[in-house]
């Protein structure tokens, strides 16, 4: 898509994204660094991966993915509970469609950052 697409998408409200998850349909608009710190959080654990389907998949634990899509959609963990009534699949599924908004190259950046910034908190001084 040109720019100039992107740019008038945006303007519109038309740059969103519609995910199903146990029946229910859910509104994606562009993450802001706000809503992807949030789900980064949850995202930290995130393995390596070919794909960011193979990344997700991961998880292997809907609740934290559920947190992760939450805070995609509404920007913080209010449907986190609703979203773990769905499948694992369903969940990774809108979690990829949401993170697709995001540059591929921008997520990889996210995911290591939130890795190196765990790794700090973990580890105990000398």
């Amino acid at each position: 898509m040109d720019a100039a697409k992107i740019v008038n998408a945006a303007v519109l409200e038309k740059d969103f994204e519609t995910v199903f998850v146990n029946d229910n349909v859910y509104v994606i608009h562009p993450p802001t660094i706000h809503k992807i710190a949030g789900a980064g959080y949850y995202l930290s654990d995130l393995k390596d991966g070919t794909t960011v389907m193979d990344m997700l998949r991961s998880l292997k634990n809907v609740k934290c993915a559920s947190k992760a899509l939450s805070w995609l959609i509404q920007g913080n963990e209010e449907l986190s509970e609703e979203l773990s009534k769905g499948t694992f699949d369903e969940v990774v599924e809108a979690l990829a469609i949401g993170l697709s908004m995001i540059s591929v190259e921008n997520f990889c950046k996210l995911s290591i950052l939130a890795k190196n910034v765990a790794n700090l908190t973990a580890k105990q001084k000398q």
